[in-house]
């Protein structure tokens, strides 16, 4: 792997391009996504792990700066409530990393990334754990990834500024760069109530190298942003949710492919124009994006960042 500075370089001549959804894709696939497991189900069998690998290469071949493993749900606490001991904890991290860097094997390579979220409910501030549990349970699953040797960590979909915290320091401690993406509310506010000015200021203060807004609708997205390109002393970015979800309670979720607001064009667009607007050093598509969005929104932006 290259570095990561050399290979992204936050701050230059265009955005970074992040891969799209994984779990909606695997549903789209068949494969369930629930709880006990969520989206770690597709790590358990050999027929699921190979549907995973090539929505890994989909998003390769349409141009994403990085690939980044199905660790979302990997967490200690996760797997502990699904029946997995230390050991095998361990070995699922391992495997999804596995899984993700055998997407990365071509001549245009890119960054192998990890993906962590809220220890508990991304959309439940409320079962925040305490900091000393958010310290030990990030530091675990930091050690892991560190172990696996991925490049960098998208902590995804977090909903309040002390879990923010909590995992920039967790992941600055194993030397792994780390980006942290807020789920937002129409006002500019994670769901906990706070202030995203606050909360990116923290987060950079504890390690983060950039703040980004993700699983936000594109209008809740754009309310966060307006804070974020005001003041923030780190690069932004945003990956919103491109569901339709209207006939759906917000903040639920449901286990079954739901369709998107925004075709690929539609999406790219949009997003463009965001990058224009806002300033945005990183831009993606989360929940209902596929690889025909990011290959897109790569035609609308300058070529892929590669050798």
């Amino acid at each position: 792997m290259r570095p990561l500075g050399e290979a992204l370089g936050l701050g230059s001549d265009r955005p970074v391009l992040l891969d799209g959804a994984k779990g909606t894709e695997l549903q789209r696939l068949g494969v369930a996504v629930t709880d006990p497991w969520w989206t770690t189900a597709a790590l358990l069998t050999e027929a699921d792990r190979t549907r995973l690998a090539e929505i890994h290469r989909s998003y390769t071949r349409a141009g994403a700066d990085l690939v980044t493993a199905l660790t979302f749900r990997t967490n200690r606490r996760a797997l502990q409530r699904a029946g997995a001991g230390e050991d095998r904890s361990r070995e699922l991290v391992r495997t999804a990393v596995e899984v993700a860097r055998s997407a990365t094997d071509t001549a245009d390579t890119p960054v192998l990334a990890a993906s962590v979220t809220a220890v508990e409910d991304c959309y439940q501030p409320r079962l925040v754990p305490p900091d000393a549990d958010l310290r030990e349970e990030h530091g675990w699953l930091a050690a892991r990834l560190a172990e696996a040797g991925v490049g960098l960590v998208l902590a995804e979909t977090i909903n309040s500024a002390r879990e923010a915290v909590a995992v920039a320091a967790a992941c600055t401690e194993q030397g792994l760069p780390v980006w942290v993406g807020f789920v937002c509310t129409s006002d500019g506010r994670l769901l906990s109530g706070e202030s995203i000015g606050t909360a990116a200021r923290q987060a950079a203060a504890a390690g983060a190298g950039a703040v980004l807004v993700n699983c936000s609708t594109p209008a809740d997205t754009d309310a966060a942003l307006e804070v974020l390109s005001a003041d923030c002393p780190v690069p932004i970015g945003a990956y919103p949710n491109l569901e339709d979800r209207s006939d759906i309670a917000d903040w639920v979720a449901v286990d079954r492919y739901v369709p998107v607001r925004f075709g690929p064009e539609e999406f790219a667009e949009l997003m463009a124009e965001r990058v224009r607007r806002y300033g945005l050093s990183v831009v993606g598509g989360c929940c209902g994006s596929t690889p025909a969005h990011i290959a897109a929104l790569r035609s609308r932006l300058a070529p892929a960042r590669r050798p």
